[in-house]
């Protein structure tokens, strides 16, 4: 089985020129994407940066292996 590579960065060079307008169309598409994504997902990820705020705060401890046993 094969490990997925990291994916490659996109340097600013590697953007083909665009006119004006297709710049402007892809923009707003971005943007009307995103608005779509968030309105979406909204929920899942406040929840999954609250989660990881509440871990940093109060992470968890693990038991020390050498503590007794509670009986």
């Amino acid at each position: 089985m094969s490990t997925p590579s990291a994916p490659q960065p996109l340097m600013p060079t590697d953007l083909p020129p665009l006119s004006d307008t297709s710049a402007v169309q892809i923009l707003d598409f971005l943007h009307e994407l995103i608005f779509r994504f968030e309105a979406h997902y909204g929920g899942q990820i406040h929840r999954f940066y609250e989660q990881q705020r509440d871990i940093r705060i109060n992470p968890p401890v693990a038991p020390r292996p050498d503590e007794d046993e509670p009986f």
